[in-house]
Protein backbone atom coordinates (compact mmCIF):
# COMPACT_ATOMS: atom_id res chain seq x y z
CA UNK A 1 0.00 0.00 0.00
CA UNK A 2 2.95 2.45 0.67
CA UNK A 3 4.68 1.19 -2.27
CA UNK A 4 1.68 2.31 -4.15
CA UNK A 5 1.25 5.45 -2.93
CA UNK A 6 4.97 6.55 -3.02
CA UNK A 7 4.63 5.73 -6.55
CA UNK A 8 1.28 7.68 -7.07
CA UNK A 9 3.14 10.84 -5.28
CA UNK A 10 6.48 10.44 -8.01
CA UNK A 11 4.34 10.30 -10.86
CA UNK A 12 3.00 13.26 -9.81
CA UNK A 13 6.26 15.17 -9.35
CA UNK A 14 7.13 14.28 -12.17
CA UNK A 15 4.00 15.32 -13.94
CA UNK A 16 4.38 18.58 -12.43
CA UNK A 17 7.89 19.11 -13.43
CA UNK A 18 7.39 18.57 -16.88
CA UNK A 19 4.83 20.90 -17.08
CA UNK A 20 7.05 23.60 -15.35
CA UNK A 21 9.05 22.96 -18.07
CA UNK A 22 6.67 23.47 -20.32
CA UNK A 23 5.57 26.39 -19.30
CA UNK A 24 9.08 27.94 -19.03
CA UNK A 25 9.69 26.90 -23.13
CA UNK A 26 6.54 28.77 -23.84
CA UNK A 27 7.54 31.90 -21.92
CA UNK A 28 10.84 31.65 -23.78
CA UNK A 29 9.07 30.89 -27.10
CA UNK A 30 7.20 34.03 -26.34
CA UNK A 31 10.25 36.27 -25.48
CA UNK A 32 11.91 35.70 -28.90
CA UNK A 33 9.15 36.17 -30.69
CA UNK A 34 8.92 39.51 -29.00
CA UNK A 35 12.69 40.20 -29.59
CA UNK A 36 12.19 39.18 -32.77
CA UNK A 37 8.94 41.43 -33.21
CA UNK A 38 11.15 44.10 -31.59
CA UNK A 39 14.14 43.90 -34.11
CA UNK A 40 12.14 43.62 -37.29
CA UNK A 41 10.39 47.16 -36.28
CA UNK A 42 13.96 48.65 -35.34
CA UNK A 43 15.12 47.36 -39.32
CA UNK A 44 11.50 48.72 -40.50
CA UNK A 45 12.25 52.07 -38.48
CA UNK A 46 16.05 52.15 -39.79
CA UNK A 47 14.72 51.75 -43.59
CA UNK A 48 11.94 54.54 -43.32
CA UNK A 49 14.37 57.21 -41.70
CA UNK A 50 17.01 55.99 -44.34
CA UNK A 51 14.28 56.49 -47.18
CA UNK A 52 12.88 59.95 -46.03
CA UNK A 53 16.57 61.28 -46.00
CA UNK A 54 16.80 59.86 -49.25
CA UNK A 55 13.78 61.81 -50.85
CA UNK A 56 14.89 64.84 -48.69
CA UNK A 57 18.00 65.28 -50.32
CA UNK A 58 16.53 64.38 -53.72
CA UNK A 59 14.23 66.95 -52.75
CA UNK A 60 16.84 69.56 -51.66
CA UNK A 61 19.32 68.96 -54.66
CA UNK A 62 16.82 68.98 -56.99
CA UNK A 63 15.10 72.85 -55.70
CA UNK A 64 19.05 74.09 -55.52
CA UNK A 65 19.19 72.38 -59.27
CA UNK A 66 16.19 74.46 -60.69
CA UNK A 67 17.29 77.78 -58.58
CA UNK A 68 20.62 77.58 -60.91
CA UNK A 69 18.68 77.11 -64.22
CA UNK A 70 15.25 78.96 -63.56
CA UNK A 71 16.11 83.09 -62.77
CA UNK A 72 14.00 83.69 -59.69
CA UNK A 73 11.36 86.52 -59.52
CA UNK A 74 12.41 87.88 -56.40
CA UNK A 75 16.19 88.07 -57.28
CA UNK A 76 15.47 89.75 -60.73
CA UNK A 77 12.77 92.46 -58.65
CA UNK A 78 15.40 92.83 -56.17
CA UNK A 79 18.21 93.44 -58.92
CA UNK A 80 15.79 95.55 -60.42
CA UNK A 81 14.94 97.39 -57.40
CA UNK A 82 18.42 97.96 -56.49
CA UNK A 83 19.01 99.53 -60.33
CA UNK A 84 16.22 101.81 -59.80
CA UNK A 85 17.65 102.67 -56.26
CA UNK A 86 20.91 103.77 -57.90
CA UNK A 87 19.43 105.69 -60.69
CA UNK A 88 17.52 107.80 -57.67
CA UNK A 89 20.52 108.30 -55.56
CA UNK A 90 22.01 109.74 -58.84
CA UNK A 91 19.36 111.25 -59.49
CA UNK A 92 19.36 113.08 -55.97
CA UNK A 93 23.21 113.65 -55.66
CA UNK A 94 22.65 115.48 -59.32
CA UNK A 95 19.85 117.85 -57.64
CA UNK A 96 21.77 118.54 -54.58
CA UNK A 97 25.26 119.51 -56.80
CA UNK A 98 22.76 121.83 -58.47
CA UNK A 99 22.32 124.73 -55.85
CA UNK A 100 26.67 123.78 -55.82
CA UNK A 101 26.54 124.43 -59.80
CA UNK A 102 25.03 127.50 -59.15
CA UNK A 103 26.60 128.81 -56.59
CA UNK A 104 29.73 128.12 -58.47
CA UNK A 105 28.48 129.94 -61.07
CA UNK A 106 27.75 132.86 -59.91
CA UNK A 107 31.46 132.92 -57.73
CA UNK A 108 32.99 132.68 -61.37
CA UNK A 109 30.47 136.05 -62.68
CA UNK A 110 31.62 137.58 -58.98
CA UNK A 111 35.04 137.13 -59.22
CA UNK A 112 34.89 139.12 -62.44
CA UNK A 113 33.42 141.96 -61.29
CA UNK A 114 36.19 141.86 -58.33
CA UNK A 115 39.45 140.49 -59.45
CA UNK A 116 41.43 141.91 -62.53
CA UNK A 117 42.39 139.37 -64.90
CA UNK A 118 45.43 140.99 -66.21
CA UNK A 119 48.26 141.09 -63.35
CA UNK A 120 49.96 143.91 -65.42
CA UNK A 121 46.85 146.28 -65.50
CA UNK A 122 46.64 145.80 -61.58
CA UNK A 123 47.25 148.96 -59.59
CA UNK A 124 47.67 149.30 -55.73
CA UNK A 125 45.60 152.54 -55.22
CA UNK A 126 45.78 152.11 -51.20
CA UNK A 127 47.50 154.49 -48.93
CA UNK A 128 47.12 154.56 -44.78
CA UNK A 129 44.45 157.98 -45.54
CA UNK A 130 42.14 155.92 -47.47
CA UNK A 131 42.47 152.64 -45.55
CA UNK A 132 42.06 154.37 -42.20
CA UNK A 133 38.95 155.99 -43.47
CA UNK A 134 37.08 153.01 -44.30
CA UNK A 135 35.65 152.38 -41.15
CA UNK A 136 33.90 149.18 -39.68
CA UNK A 137 31.21 149.83 -37.22
CA UNK A 138 31.50 147.66 -33.77
CA UNK A 139 30.48 144.03 -33.70
CA UNK A 140 26.63 143.46 -34.41
CA UNK A 141 26.57 146.93 -36.07
CA UNK A 142 27.79 145.23 -39.35
CA UNK A 143 24.38 146.59 -41.41
CA UNK A 144 26.26 149.88 -41.37
CA UNK A 145 29.42 149.33 -42.70
CA UNK A 146 30.73 149.56 -46.81
CA UNK A 147 29.12 147.15 -48.92
CA UNK A 148 31.58 145.33 -51.39
CA UNK A 149 30.16 147.59 -54.40
CA UNK A 150 31.09 150.58 -52.36
CA UNK A 151 34.60 149.26 -51.91
CA UNK A 152 35.21 148.15 -55.27
CA UNK A 153 33.63 151.52 -57.00
CA UNK A 154 35.51 153.77 -54.30
CA UNK A 155 38.88 151.59 -54.59
CA UNK A 156 38.87 149.39 -57.75
CA UNK A 157 39.20 145.71 -58.18
CA UNK A 158 41.67 143.74 -56.13
CA UNK A 159 44.08 141.16 -57.06
CA UNK A 160 42.18 137.66 -55.77
CA UNK A 161 39.74 136.75 -54.28
CA UNK A 162 38.38 133.78 -52.15
CA UNK A 163 34.87 132.54 -51.44
CA UNK A 164 33.70 130.65 -47.76
CA UNK A 165 30.43 129.42 -47.05
CA UNK A 166 28.62 133.36 -45.54
CA UNK A 167 31.22 135.58 -47.53
CA UNK A 168 34.24 136.38 -48.93
CA UNK A 169 37.76 138.09 -48.72
CA UNK A 170 38.80 140.17 -51.10
CA UNK A 171 42.83 140.61 -51.43
CA UNK A 172 44.78 143.65 -52.92
CA UNK A 173 48.12 142.73 -53.26
CA UNK A 174 51.67 143.98 -55.17
CA UNK A 175 55.36 144.35 -54.30
CA UNK A 176 57.11 146.83 -53.99
CA UNK A 177 61.04 146.76 -55.08
CA UNK A 178 63.64 149.71 -54.85
CA UNK A 179 66.48 148.40 -54.83
CA UNK A 180 68.66 151.04 -55.48
CA UNK A 181 67.15 153.39 -52.57
CA UNK A 182 67.44 150.75 -50.15
CA UNK A 183 68.14 147.14 -49.54
CA UNK A 184 65.51 146.56 -47.45
CA UNK A 185 62.87 147.94 -49.62
CA UNK A 186 61.85 145.24 -51.67
CA UNK A 187 58.69 144.13 -49.53
CA UNK A 188 55.10 143.11 -50.32
CA UNK A 189 52.09 145.40 -50.07
CA UNK A 190 48.97 143.63 -49.06
CA UNK A 191 45.44 144.66 -48.28
CA UNK A 192 42.71 142.27 -46.86
CA UNK A 193 38.97 143.21 -46.27
CA UNK A 194 36.68 140.45 -45.20
CA UNK A 195 32.88 140.56 -46.05
CA UNK A 196 29.65 138.92 -44.73
CA UNK A 197 26.80 137.92 -46.80
CA UNK A 198 24.19 137.55 -44.06
CA UNK A 199 21.76 135.57 -46.73
CA UNK A 200 24.32 133.20 -47.76
CA UNK A 201 23.22 134.03 -51.24
CA UNK A 202 25.62 136.11 -52.51
CA UNK A 203 23.45 139.16 -53.35
CA UNK A 204 24.75 141.56 -50.90
CA UNK A 205 28.24 141.68 -49.14
CA UNK A 206 29.45 143.90 -45.95
CA UNK A 207 32.48 144.71 -44.78
CA UNK A 208 33.38 143.33 -41.37
CA UNK A 209 37.45 142.89 -41.34
CA UNK A 210 40.44 144.68 -42.90
CA UNK A 211 44.04 144.21 -42.30
CA UNK A 212 46.72 145.81 -44.23
CA UNK A 213 50.89 145.52 -44.67
CA UNK A 214 53.36 147.73 -45.47
CA UNK A 215 50.91 150.86 -46.17
CA UNK A 216 52.75 153.80 -47.44
CA UNK A 217 53.02 157.35 -46.15
CA UNK A 218 55.24 160.15 -47.16
CA UNK A 219 55.22 161.05 -43.22
CA UNK A 220 56.77 157.88 -42.39
CA UNK A 221 59.94 157.23 -45.08
CA UNK A 222 62.75 155.45 -44.96
CA UNK A 223 66.57 157.15 -45.70
CA UNK A 224 68.24 156.02 -48.45
CA UNK A 225 70.92 153.37 -48.30
CA UNK A 226 73.74 155.66 -48.67
CA UNK A 227 72.57 158.22 -46.55
CA UNK A 228 71.72 155.62 -43.75
CA UNK A 229 73.33 156.82 -40.16
CA UNK A 230 73.33 154.41 -37.26
CA UNK A 231 73.12 157.03 -34.23
CA UNK A 232 72.40 154.73 -31.37
CA UNK A 233 74.06 153.67 -28.34
CA UNK A 234 73.13 151.05 -25.91
CA UNK A 235 72.13 153.37 -23.17
CA UNK A 236 70.38 155.19 -25.37
CA UNK A 237 67.68 152.56 -25.21
CA UNK A 238 66.34 153.38 -21.24
CA UNK A 239 66.21 157.03 -21.96
CA UNK A 240 62.89 156.43 -24.80
CA UNK A 241 59.41 156.95 -22.59
CA UNK A 242 57.14 153.99 -23.55
CA UNK A 243 53.39 154.03 -23.17
CA UNK A 244 50.84 151.20 -23.40
CA UNK A 245 52.02 148.32 -24.81
CA UNK A 246 48.93 147.32 -26.44
CA UNK A 247 48.10 150.99 -27.45
CA UNK A 248 51.00 153.36 -27.00
CA UNK A 249 48.95 155.64 -25.06
CA UNK A 250 51.64 157.68 -23.14
CA UNK A 251 54.75 156.57 -25.24
CA UNK A 252 57.29 159.09 -27.24
CA UNK A 253 55.99 159.75 -30.88
CA UNK A 254 57.40 158.58 -33.82
CA UNK A 255 58.30 162.23 -34.85
CA UNK A 256 60.23 162.37 -31.47
CA UNK A 257 62.55 159.17 -31.74
CA UNK A 258 62.95 160.35 -35.50
CA UNK A 259 64.22 164.05 -34.57
CA UNK A 260 67.17 162.05 -32.16
CA UNK A 261 68.18 159.36 -34.06
CA UNK A 262 67.55 159.60 -37.99
CA UNK A 263 65.26 158.17 -40.24
CA UNK A 264 65.25 154.21 -39.70
CA UNK A 265 66.32 151.64 -42.32
CA UNK A 266 62.96 150.18 -42.50
CA UNK A 267 59.64 151.22 -42.01
CA UNK A 268 56.16 149.37 -41.88
CA UNK A 269 52.84 150.75 -40.93
CA UNK A 270 50.59 147.47 -40.77
CA UNK A 271 47.42 146.35 -38.72
CA UNK A 272 43.71 146.04 -38.81
CA UNK A 273 43.00 149.57 -37.29
CA UNK A 274 40.24 148.53 -34.94
CA UNK A 275 39.92 149.57 -31.40
CA UNK A 276 41.05 146.00 -29.95
CA UNK A 277 44.05 145.98 -32.67
CA UNK A 278 45.40 149.59 -33.36
CA UNK A 279 47.05 150.54 -36.41
CA UNK A 280 51.06 149.70 -35.60
CA UNK A 281 54.35 151.32 -37.13
CA UNK A 282 57.18 149.09 -36.85
CA UNK A 283 60.94 150.93 -37.32
CA UNK A 284 64.20 149.45 -37.50
CA UNK A 285 67.69 150.90 -37.49
CA UNK A 286 70.32 148.46 -38.17
CA UNK A 287 73.92 149.06 -38.47
CA UNK A 288 75.72 146.33 -40.89
CA UNK A 289 79.99 145.89 -40.43
CA UNK A 290 81.65 144.09 -42.03
CA UNK A 291 85.68 143.14 -42.52
CA UNK A 292 87.31 140.34 -44.26
CA UNK A 293 86.64 138.03 -41.81
CA UNK A 294 84.01 139.02 -39.81
CA UNK A 295 80.37 140.50 -40.12
CA UNK A 296 79.12 142.43 -37.01
CA UNK A 297 75.63 144.52 -37.07
CA UNK A 298 73.67 146.48 -34.30
CA UNK A 299 69.99 146.60 -34.02
CA UNK A 300 67.48 148.71 -32.42
CA UNK A 301 63.21 147.60 -33.25
CA UNK A 302 60.33 150.05 -32.32
CA UNK A 303 56.62 149.36 -32.48
CA UNK A 304 54.29 152.69 -32.17
CA UNK A 305 51.15 152.42 -31.91
CA UNK A 306 48.17 154.91 -33.90
CA UNK A 307 46.33 157.64 -31.86
CA UNK A 308 42.99 158.98 -32.27
CA UNK A 309 44.69 162.28 -33.54
CA UNK A 310 46.46 160.18 -36.58
CA UNK A 311 50.24 160.12 -34.68
CA UNK A 312 52.19 156.67 -33.68
CA UNK A 313 53.21 156.81 -30.14
CA UNK A 314 55.75 154.12 -28.95
CA UNK A 315 54.67 150.99 -27.41
CA UNK A 316 57.51 148.32 -27.43
CA UNK A 317 61.19 148.85 -28.20
CA UNK A 318 63.94 145.67 -28.58
CA UNK A 319 67.43 146.14 -29.03
CA UNK A 320 70.73 144.22 -29.53
CA UNK A 321 74.35 145.90 -30.17
CA UNK A 322 77.38 144.41 -30.84
CA UNK A 323 80.00 143.56 -27.86
CA UNK A 324 82.73 145.56 -29.27
CA UNK A 325 80.84 148.72 -29.77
Amino acid sequence: MRKNSKKKHDSNSFRDIKKELYRQQKIKREELSMMAIQEKKKRTNLAFILLCLTISFTLFFGFYYLSLKVPNKDNAKHKEDKTVSSVSKESSTTQQDEPELEMDKKQKELKNKLVVEDEKKFAFKWTLDNFVELKIAKVGGWKNNPTLEEVITKYGKGSNVSFTENGLTLTYKTRVMDIEKNSLSDHPQEIRLGFFDPDSNGKEYYLITKSALFLDDSRYPVAAKEEFVFNWKPEDIDTLILGDRQRGKGGMTYQEVVERFGLPSYSNIHGNDTDFDPLSLSIQYINIRKSDTERKSDRVALIFRRQEDGSFCLADVKSEFDKDW
